[in-house]
């Protein structure tokens, strides 16, 4: 049976579990996932939109599904699958009691007006990601992640000249994306330029973005979010203008002023960007999937023309005005 988290799954959460899968979005790369407080939270919540975990307890096998929704938009990522308890011969596997929670995941979301469910999958895991495929979601690009952990080659000391971000630029932000962007992509992510506001409500993780060029046509936008784990940087800019990637990642560098742990977010289709970054000390350390599963559909309905409806006709009479005859009239 597929439930919400109770009271009484919390003592089993605080167990090793027998396999899990963290499915890590940028946030969990700066701030480590905690499943049973991530659950506790879900619990007094009621299970809403911004933080889901569902439980199946069946044949002595207990399983558990955690997504999280995005700020300010209807979506969510499926961020952790874990199975507890011993396994037996009678007891279903793991991806078996994984893609039943899956389908409820699903279902739950449309309940709460969830229109886009998102997970980013390892690329060696292709057991999981068939589950996945199985349920409705779909691949549309893949996202390579550094570390930096070597030396810097380039020996450099160029910045680029960046600005911090400003509300004026969302706009030229939104359209420098979708100059670096491949359509299907847009197609998966559906943001607009309000995506690019930095929410700065308390929380564990901060945000920051710098920009670089005229407020109306930027060539390139950082991105970096700082937590407890780690810092991750994300970069877009413009296709002609790649060769200043090196003077944008070491300006965001020289903005760090502690030792833990920095990450770099590449697209597949920012291959350019791979050479340059790794003469900065980064080094590729995984590959994944970034899937997605619409839960709304566009539906077309005829609709008549105004011209060709019956429009209303006026009841009322309208009064006629007779003017008074001329002069040359009355001769």
């Amino acid at each position: 049976m597929i439930r919400t988290v109770t009271p009484g799954d919390l003592w089993l959460l605080r167990r090793k579990p027998r396999y899990q899968q963290v499915l890590y979005t940028e946030r969990l790369l700066a701030y480590s996932h905690r499943p049973l407080w991530f659950a506790l939270q879900s619990m007094l919540a009621g299970n809403h939109r911004e933080r889901t975990t569902l439980v199946l307890a069946e044949g002595g096998g207990f399983a558990l599904a955690q997504a999280m929704g995005r700020r300010g938009r209807p979506e969510q990522d499926v961020i952790y699958l874990a199975t507890n308890g011993t396994r037996s011969e009678h007891t279903p596997s793991d991806y078996e009691l994984w893609f039943h929670l899956l389908h409820q995941l699903c279902a739950n979301a449309a309940h709460h007006s969830v229109q886009r469910l998102y997970a980013a999958l390892p690329c060696q895991h292709n057991e999981l990601r068939e589950i996945f495929r199985q349920v409705g979601f779909q691949a549309y690009t893949h996202r390579h992640l550094f570390h930096l952990s070597g030396p810097d080659w380039d020996q450099g000391t160029r910045l680029a000249p960046m600005r911090v971000q400003a509300r004026r630029d969302h706009w030229a932000i939104h359209k420098l994306y979708g100059m670096a962007t491949p359509h299907l992509v847009q197609q998966a992510e559906v943001y607009n330029a309000r995506h690019w506001t930095l929410h700065q409500a308390y929380s564990l993780v901060r945000r920051q973005a710098w920009v670089l060029g005229p407020d109306d046509d930027l060539v390139a936008y950082l991105r970096l979010l700082s937590g407890p784990n780690g810092h991750v940087f994300s970069l877009l800019i413009r296709p002609d203008e790649r060769e200043q990637a090196v003077d944008v990642l070491r300006f965001g560098l020289a903005q760090l002023s502690d030792s833990r742990p920095v990450y770099l977010l590449l697209r597949e289709y920012q291959q350019e960007l791979f050479e340059p970054a790794m003469r900065l000390g980064f080094q590729p350390v995984g590959e994944q999937t970034l899937l997605v599963k619409h839960m709304v559909m566009p539906i077309r309905r005829a609709v008549l023309a105004p011209s060709l409806e019956v429009g209303l006709e006026p009841r009322v009479s309208v009064r006629r005005y007779v003017l008074p005859p001329t002069a040359r009239e009355e001769c």
